[in-house]
């Protein structure tokens, strides 16, 4: 047995692994980029109906007012009604 024989097996196993774990990489990548856009999307969806929420939050407060504003009036309105 001579001492070049388990380089040249090194030699010979890492030329095979080479490719895979390239095309690992390149896989690995693409799968990052693609993450990468599905949090995006995610997020801004987030912003969106974050966004809704408050729009709804303010017209329920609104209306809240609104009913506050009509028991007052109705409130005055009703010894007026009762006479």
């Amino acid at each position: 047995m001579s001492d070049e024989q388990p380089t040249k097996r090194f030699d010979e196993q890492d030329r095979t692994t080479q490719p895979m774990l390239e095309t690992l990489l390149r896989e690995f990548r693409a799968f990052r980029v693609e993450v990468n856009q599905r949090f995006e999307e995610s997020e801004t969806r987030l912003d969106r109906i974050e966004s809704l929420a408050s729009q709804t939050r303010a017209e329920m407060l609104t209306m809240r007012a609104d009913f506050r504003e009509l028991r007052a009036q109705v409130r005055d309105a009703l010894p007026l009604l009762v006479k």
